[in-house]
C-alpha cells in the first residue's frame, strides 16, 4: 500500500514539473516581444515611406489629368476654329499681308510714295525729309509747305497713298505770311512704316485664338494697298 502511494506521489510530482515547465515556456519575455515590435515599426516606416508618397503621386496624377483634359479641350476648340477658315483664302491673305507689311522695308521705297504725293500731285515744297531704320520699322520727320487746300489734302491722303502700313504722329500745321501778303501753310509730322521680322520660337497653341477673319475691314485695307504695289 505504501509503495502505491509513493509511486502516485512521484507521478504527481513529475506531472507537476511538466506542467510547470510548460507554464514557464508559455510566459512572454522581452525577447519574444522584440520581433513583433520591430515588425510593427518597419510597417509604420514603410507606410510613411511608400504609401504616403504614393497617395501624393496619385493626387498629382489627378491634377495632371485635369490639366491634360483642359488642353485637349482647347486643342479641339482650336481645331474647329481652324477648320472654319478657307485654306485658299488664308494663303492669299497671308501673301497680301506680307506685301503690305514686308519682311524688309527699304527707306527709299517707304519715302517714295509720300514724297511723290506731296511734290508731284499736290505741289508742296519739301522743307524736311529724313528717315531711318528703327525697331521693326522705318521712321523719320517730314515737312512740307504750300497752299492750305493742298496741305489738308496731303494730310487726308498720306495714309492711303502708301501701299505700306504707316502711322502719323506729332502732326503740326502752321501758317506764315510771305512777302506778297499771301499765306503759306506748313505741315510737319513724324511718319513710321513697319515690317515683319522672323520671330523666334514656336507659337503657343494653347493661348487665346482669335480668327483674323473677324477683322475683315483691316484685310480690305491690306488688299487695297497691295493692289497699288
Amino acid at each position: 500500500m505504501a509503495l502505491i502511494t509513493s509511486q502516485s506521489e512521484k507521478k504527481r510530482r513529475e506531472e507537476f514539473n511538466v506542467v510547470s515547465k510548460k507554464v514557464k515556456k508559455s510566459k512572454l519575455s522581452l525577447t519574444d516581444l522584440i520581433i513583433p515590435i520591430a515588425s510593427g515599426a518597419v510597417f509604420i516606416i514603410l507606410s510613411f515611406a511608400v504609401f504616403v508618397p504614393m497617395v501624393k503621386s496619385a493626387f498629382g496624377y489627378l491634377d495632371e489629368i485635369k490639366v491634360t483634359d483642359e488642353k485637349i479641350e482647347q486643342l479641339e476648340k482650336l481645331n474647329k476654329q481652324l477648320n472654319r477658315l478657307d485654306e485658299n483664302q488664308l494663303n492669299e491673305d497671308i501673301l497680301t499681308a506680307r506685301q503690305v507689311i514686308p519682311r524688309v522695308l527699304l527707306v527709299s521705297n517707304f519715302v517714295y510714295y509720300i514724297d511723290d504725293l506731296a511734290k508731284n500731285q499736290l505741289q508742296l515744297v519739301i522743307s524736311e525729309l529724313s528717315s531711318s531704320d528703327s525697331i521693326n520699322g522705318v521712321s523719320g520727320p517730314l515737312g512740307y509747305s504750300g497752299a492750305y487746300s493742298n496741305v489738308i489734302a496731303f494730310l487726308d491722303d498720306v495714309q492711303n497713298v502708301s501701299p505700306y502700313m504707316i502711322r502719323l504722329e506729332n502732326v503740326e500745321i502752321s501758317a506764315r505770311d510771305d512777302e506778297l501778303g499771301s499765306q503759306t501753310w506748313n505741315i510737319s509730322l513724324q511718319v513710321s512704316g513697319y515690317y515683319m521680322t522672323d520671330e523666334l520660337g514656336e507659337p503657343n497653341i494653347y493661348g487665346p485664338f482669335q480668327p483674323y477673319t473677324e477683322y475683315e475691314d483691316i484685310m480690305e485695307i491690306f488688299r487695297r494697298k497691295a493692289s497699288s504695289l
